[in-house]
């Protein structure tokens, strides 16, 4: 009986889960079918690491740029959240990624 009770309330979950994405989706289409298009833009700085032959790396920043977003709660046509923009204003670009993230979890 208990199995059923949590199956019922996560297909509920997923479900309305499911709805807000849809109307999420329609109103931003909304939006751009009155021409607001519903963009917005955000500042980003971009930081470049290049590994050095000591295993350091060096940090190089270029001018912040503005990078397209939306107004909406979910990413939607190719384009982030403004407010998923606006918190992650800082983007990390190297040419190898980091030591620790090579070792296979878990340890042996």
């Amino acid at each position: 009986m208990s199995h059923r009770i949590l199956a019922g309330a996560l297909l509920s979950a997923a479900l309305a889960l499911g709805a807000l994405y849809l109307a999420d989706y329609l109103v931003l289409r909304y939006h751009i079918a009155r021409g607001g298009l519903g963009a917005a833009t955000a500042t980003v700085t971009i930081l470049y690491g290049t590994p050095l032959k000591n295993g350091e790396v060096s940090i190089f920043w270029d001018q912040p740029q503005t990078e397209t977003c939306i107004r909406s709660m979910f990413p939607h046509l190719g384009y982030p959240p403004c407010w998923y923009a606006k918190r992650h204003a800082t983007k990390i670009i190297s040419e190898n990624p980091p030591a620790f993230a090579l070792k296979p979890w878990p340890p042996s």
